[in-house]
């Protein structure tokens, strides 16, 4: 992907350059690690950068409450052609949103040595409650942002990609490894600011959606972003659900739909105990151990004609971020690895055990060890740099 010509191609990519050429996307398996609480940047981008071995290429990171103090939504768009900055713009307007201010997120230098789109961050208001219930029956703007970001993701597909879109948070993804993801966008500028928490992911997802510039991780829509490792034989069956609930998917994997199914889970008050049901199914000598209230809610649960088909079926493991809570799991036949490390400071998550002893070494803490049991829900509040582990009823109250 590195060029050598005297100009950069890289503002004005062909679809199917974008999307990954003839080379399609390569071999490898995904690297995660998160880590919620008071944290050196630094010191996790450079434990994260141990995981690179498992993939060559795609890398993206997600930083908490980056921009909790702006006031406005912070959209960060890839335009795969210059040209079609100014028609988009439209589009953005047209759907109610109000521009304040665009700004490139790339210095030119690197438009020289890489081939990559324009990118761009656009600080948005969105409209009035009285318009957002006028154009899609929404009061809530944080939703507003979602639906109308969902749709423009989908129907412009071929042309950009809004890959952050939160109040607080910011993604920056490319399709090359992490350190050059973290050159690119120069996230070490980030250290002095403030955040609470983070999600790092290296390689594309294994279900290719559209390639190269749609495929890294984190996935984030609004205040929603997540990791995944692993590939989901239930990827049809997630995305149906979510369609009837009218929750679109924008990045076309089978990733963001696990994030999408928890972050509903979580908003209609369902415990954590009860999302591990939902998503990591029981075994029948498992169903035979409950109790029998236990036993009863499940099967309750597993009536339901939309929650039936939200189960992470096949090798994964995911960490979702929603708001203020990460929660992250295994599948239930533990076919992808998940560490854990706490203290009353950082809780720290991973797909592998060295990755957080490396973050942990870094950032000079002391943590206690633990790999998750197959199919078992963990979760952490965070506020303020302040942790909270959740306990199995815990429940979400807005």
């Amino acid at each position: 992907m590195i060029i050598n010509e005297e100009f950069s191609r890289s503002r004005n990519i062909s679809v199917s350059n974008f999307s990954g050429g003839a080379e399609g996307l390569p071999g490898g398996a995904c690297g995660l690690l998160a880590v919620v609480g008071d944290f050196s940047l630094d010191a996790l981008l450079k434990a994260a950068r141990c995981m690179q071995y498992r993939g060559r290429t795609g890398a993206g990171v997600t930083l908490k409450s980056l921009y909790k103090d702006t006031g406005f939504f912070n959209f960060h768009i890839m335009f795969r052609s210059e040209d079609k900055i100014s028609e988009l713009d439209e589009v953005l307007s047209s759907m109610g949103l109000r521009i304040l201010e665009k700004r490139d997120m790339v210095q030119r230098k690197f438009y020289y040595a890489y081939d990559l789109p324009v990118i761009m961050h656009y600080s948005i208001v969105p409209p009035s409650p009285e318009e957002m219930m006028y154009r899609e029956h929404i009061q809530n703007e944080s939703e507003y942002i979602a639906k109308v970001v969902s749709r423009f993701n989908r129907q412009y597909i071929d042309d950009a990609r809004i890959f952050s879109s939160s109040r607080y948070n910011g993604t920056f993804l490319t399709a090359f490894e992490l350190k050059e993801t973290i050159d690119i966008y120069d996230i070490h500028q980030f250290e002095n600011s403030y955040y609470d928490a983070c999600l790092i992911h290296l390689r594309w997802p294994t279900s290719q959606g559209r390639g190269l510039w749609w495929g890294p991780q984190p996935i984030s829509i609004g205040e929603i972003a997540g990791v995944h490792n692993g590939h989901l034989s239930s990827d049809m069956s997630n995305a149906r659900a979510l369609e009837q609930l009218d929750i679109m998917l924008t990045a076309g994997t089978d990733s963001e739909a696990i994030f999408l199914s928890v972050a509903y889970l979580l908003k209609q008050g369902y415990s954590l105990e009860e999302i591990e049901w939902v998503m990591c199914r029981k075994f029948p000598q498992e169903l035979c151990a409950m109790a029998p209230e236990d036993k009863e809610r499940f099967d309750a649960l597993m009536a339901d004609p939309l929650l039936y088909r939200m189960k992470m079926s096949g090798p994964a493991t995911a960490i979702t971020l929603v708001e203020d809570v990460v929660v992250g799991f295994t599948d239930r036949d533990h076919l992808r690895s998940f560490s854990v490390g706490v203290n009353d400071k950082v809780a720290l998550l991973g797909s592998e055990q060295r990755a957080v002893i490396s973050a942990a070494y870094f950032m000079h803490e002391e943590l206690n060890m633990y790999d998750p049991e197959a199919g078992k829900i963990i979760g952490f509040e965070v506020k303020d740099k302040k942790v909270t582990k959740l306990d199995y009823g815990w429940k979400k109250h807005d």
